[in-house]
This record gives C-alpha cells, structure tokens and sequence, in this order.
C-alpha cells in the first residue's frame, strides 16, 4: 500500500493483553475505589439533561476554570482528552523524523510507540529502580526529555531542589530541549514541580485526572506551561475533541475535590503501610500509588484473586494499592501482617512575605523610591508618609508600581488624591501607570543597590523550623531582588517571586501555586498590607476545599486584618499564636 507510510507494515496494532477475569484490578494504577455516590448522583443528573445532539461546548470553561485553580498564567493551561493523547499532542507538535526523545528506562511502556509513531527515535536513559540524573545530563542533545515523576513502573521520585539542576541545565543548552515532565501519580508523592514552570519556558507539566480524581474513565489530562509554548499547542488541537459527558465530569469532580483528596492521603499512607509490612521482599521507595516489588509476586497473588502487573525480565512486578481491605488480603496473600496506621496529621504550609515580614526593607525601599522620584519629578514633595498611604490603597505593593503611580500622580497635579484613595485606587490613570513602571523601575532599582544596605533580617530560620510545617515565600520583589533578600537572611526558602503579571499580588496565584506545590491542606499567609490580605482572600475563593489563614503583622496590622485573621507586631511576636492553632 504505497499510499500509507511504509513503517506501518511492521507496526502492530495495539491489543488488549488477555487477563484472568475476576480478580481484583492491582495492575492498572487506578483508584481505588470508585466516585463517591453524591458525586455520581450529581453528574448523573447533568447527564440526563445534557442534549445529547448537540456538540461539547465547555472547554474553554472547564479549561479556566481550572487554570484559576491552579494559579496559573492566562493560556498557560491546555485541557486534553487524556494524558497520554497531550503526550501524543507536544509529540505531533516538536518531533521531525529522525529526532531523539530521552525517555527513562524501566518507564511508561506507551512511551516508546508514541515517539516512533512521529518518526523519532528512542534513547533510552537507564534509572533502575531509583532515579539518578547524571545519565539524563548526557541527554541534553536530545530534542525532547519524557521524565516521569514518579516514575511509572518503580515510583521513584526526585524533589523539586534535586532536579533543578537538570531543568536549568536544560534552559541553558544553546537550544533547549524540550522538558516534558510527567506527573500523572504527582498528588501521591510528598511534593509537586509546580513551581518550575514559571521558571523555564521549555518545560511542559503533564497531569492526568485518572489516579487524583477517580476519573481513569473518563479521559481526561491537562499541560501547564509558558503560554507562548501553549498557544502553539493549542493550535494543533482538532475541535470538540473532549467529549460533553467528560467535562460534565471534570466539573463536578473539581466540585467534590475534598472527597477525592481524602482518598488520595489514604492510598498514599496504605503504600507506606504496604512497603513496611512486605521486609521478605525488596521494595523499591515509591512516592505513587503502587510499589515495585521483587521477586515477582504475582503467582501468590493471583492465586488469593488479585492481578498486579508483573514486569518481565525484571522478577518484579507493580503492585497497585487497593482500599484498605484489599491491601490487608494483598499482606496475606505475601505472607505478613499488615503494619498498623499511624496518625498523620493535616499538611500545613506557612508562607511568608519578605519585605516587612522577614526583613526589615522599609526604610530601604523609602530611600530608594524617594530618590528615584527626586529625579523624575525635580521639586516634588514627598515625604515617608506618602510612601506609607500608597501601601494602605492597595494594588501599590510592588514598589516599581508604586513609584510609577507616584510619578502620574505628579504629572497631574494630583498627588494629594493619595490622602482619600484608600482601597480605591486610580483606575483612569491605570494605563498611564503601567507605561511608566518599566521606566520607573530602573531608575529605582539603581538607587535600591545603595539603599538596600539598610536591610536587616527579623527572624532566624530556626524559630521558623521551630514550628514543625512546611515554609515558603511570597514576595512582591523580582526575583533578582529576592536573592538579595536571601543574602541579608543567610538562608533561602522555596519562593514564589514577582516575575509575571499573574505572580504580581493581590493576584492569589502565587499562593495558589505554592498549596500545589506543597500538597498542602492548610495554608496561612504572613503579610503587612492590604494586597497581601487580598490575595489570600482571592485563594481562598479559588480553593473552598483548603483552610486558609491571614496573619497580620507590622504597623498596619489593625487595618488589614478582620476578627478571624492572627495578628501581631512582628512574626517573632506571631509564632506563639501559630503554634497554638489546631
């Protein structure tokens, strides 16, 4: 058939392998139980209304809908029908015939047809049963890297600090690879790469709504990236792709996300429980929701009714984790006793602004913005009490904004609107002031090179550890600046910095982004001024199903604060209260 590709003729179609019927599903990595039945109920009756006639026309809905939730940048998310059809997607869209994709090996068996149905071709990166980087550095040359976190079949794992040095590597490379990161079993493991997209623009996070949300039926994944990246994407995606009857599902499933998330923390603490229990057998550290457990298992366990998915030529095989009966017969079918279950208490993550929370930055940033403004409003009266009533507005955060806005407001005439502007702001001029803080922002950060010497740490890292959660940063600096910040400190934190119009609070992303990224069920937010009050209230409103918590300190904290926010003078002054909270 000379009108077909010629390599097909050696291709085999994909069949369904022959299974033993009746056992229990250990061998495909789904959930372990089905939806709950109010969930099911409440789609079920969208679906007996939905017209079925009529074409899917709720993507671009359901898309934002999670891109907000997410706390992503506008375009930076791409909805698709099924992780492994986006696979196939950013394939179609990078691979010439003859390109070299890195993909791990042992790894995700559909990894290899899709690469070779484009025509590229595979190399294989050696990473056993754990995951080591130097061998993917020597993979740099390739023109895509698949790396699967956890990976699929062993559940290794990589914390975001251990592969930086790769992702910048990659960005690096006179012409970047493109990095597709796939994160299909991310919500099982103890961190997420959240943060790394908005940090390299060749970078791709791949997600599926099968293993988090129950969904496996339903098809569904999504891409988050840089939004140039995206859009290209998007433009090769056919239209109606996505069934009704699935985004149907995806909205309702986002509805019942506390659900779905407390089975996700119980599979998770039934894996740990497993690999404890199983010292007759070498398990492999897993952060999914299945173990890679040798020697193979699986003639014990089908003979007790339960399929896992044996890996040849590895004497090993995958094991799923089931509800909590199901890994109690999968002990027994093993030979162990099941270990007991220890308390595991909610993931708290404490995030930090900078200026005026860590660091003691206002009488640097004064003399910086005053300076900047003595040169470009020669004569014009400004005092520190000025400085002090644009961060009671609100939306003047970002000192490069705030001297852009006092700049306008000069060429108006009408600085002393600043006095009653509180929580209003100066919305005719708003164009004016976002085509002069690029400006602006030069001329301050040049003087902020003298003043920032007037910096002074508040806190010591270790009453912050002291606390026993998570920590990280939200400020409204550019990340330049930040690392300025981390110099007057003498130590760093995961952060999440100024660098994109939608990290820039009062926008809640950041705090967003940072609660994925740290899996994190309760969140409280340390701020000093109106924006940063805001942006937690915005979070809050994104994600109902977390506990949120805004911790007022600084001299406007009576201001900022309402009667259930934590308030203090200091954050020194605040860690008592912390450590009282439930």
């Amino acid at each position: 058939m000379s009108f077909l590709r010629p390599d097909l003729e050696a291709t085999p179609a994909y069949t369904r392998p022959e299974e033993p019927v009746g056992l229990v599903r250990l061998h495909m990595n789904e959930a372990p139980a089905d939806w709950p039945t109010a969930a099911k109920e409440a789609l079920l009756a969208r679906l007996r209304v939905m017209a079925f006639q009529q074409y899917p026309e709720r993507q671009a809905e359901l898309t934002e809908r999670l891109r907000l939730r997410l706390g992503a940048p506008e375009g930076g998310l791409l909805l698709g029908p099924s992780s492994g059809n986006l696979l196939d997607h950013v394939a179609l869209a990078g691979l010439r015939v003859g390109d070299t994709v890195a993909i791990p090996s042992p790894g995700f068996s559909l990894y290899p047809m899709l690469v070779r149905r484009h025509g590229g071709q595979v190399r294989s990166v050696e990473v056993g049963t754990g995951f080591p980087l130097e061998p993917w550095f020597q993979a740099l040359d390739c023109r895509q890297l698949w790396i699967t976190l956890p990976n699929n079949p062993t559940g290794a794992w990589l914390a975001p600090d251990d592969l930086g040095p790769l992702l910048q590597a990659a960005a690096a490379c006179a012409e970047p690879p493109l990095v597709l990161l796939d994160e299909a079993y991310a919500e099982f493991a103890p961190l997420t790469h959240r943060l790394a997209v908005d940090r390299y623009p060749n970078l791709l996070l791949l997600r599926t709504f099968s293993k988090a949300l129950a969904s496996a039926s339903w098809r569904l994944g999504y891409l988050l990236g840089d939004p140039v990246l995206i859009r290209r994407l998007a433009a090769l995606q056919l239209p109606y792709t996505i069934p009704a009857a699935s985004l149907e599902a995806l909205d309702v499933a986002l509805d019942f996300a506390p659900e779905f998330e407390a089975q996700i923390r119980a599979t998770a603490a039934l894996r740990d429980r497993l690999k404890a229990s199983l010292s007759n057998h070498e398990i492999a550290s897993s952060a999914a929701n299945f173990l890679y457990v040798a020697p193979d298992p699986t003639p014990a366990l089908q003979a007790a009714g339960l399929l896992a998915r044996a890996l040849p030529g590895a004497n090993a095989a995958r094991v799923g984790i089931g509800t909590e009966a199901i890994v109690q017969r999968t002990v027994l079918a093993l030979g162990a006793t099941l270990a007991k279950a220890t308390p595991r208490g909610r993931r708290e993550l404490l995030v930090l602004d900078v200026d005026g929370v860590l660091i003691e930055a206002e009488r640097s940033f004064m003399e910086a913005v005053g300076r900047a403004l003595a040169e470009l409003v020669p004569g014009l009266a400004w005092t520190d009490a000025h400085f002090r009533a644009f961060k009671r507005v609100g939306g003047f955060n970002n000192d490069f904004r705030l001297c852009s806005a006092a700049w306008v407001l000069a060429q108006h005439g009408a600085v002393e609107r600043l006095w009653t502007a509180d929580g209003s702001g100066f919305p005719e001029l708003e164009s004016e002031i976002q085509q002069h803080e690029s400006a602006a922002k030069i001329i301050v950060q040049k003087h902020y090179a003298e003043t920032s010497k007037l910096e002074r740490p508040l806190i010591e890292l270790a009453a912050l550890q002291s606390l026993g959660c998570d920590l990280a940063i939200l400020t409204g600096r550019p990340p330049e600046e930040l690392l300025m910040a981390f110099e007057v400190l003498g130590w760093r934190l995961p952060a999440v910095a100024d660098a994109a119009p939608h990290l820039r609070k009062p926008s809640p992303c950041g705090l967003l982004q940072l609660a994925d990224a740290f899996r994190a069920q309760t969140i409280t937010f340390v701020g000093d001024t109106r924006d940063d009050a805001a942006c937690l209230s915005a979070a809050r409103a994104l994600r109902p199903d977390l506990l949120w918590r805004f911790a007022a300190v600084g001299a406007d904290r009576n201001l900022i604060s309402t009667r259930n926010d934590l308030s203090a003078p200091t954050l020194l002054d605040l860690l008592p209260l912390l450590q009282e909270q439930p």
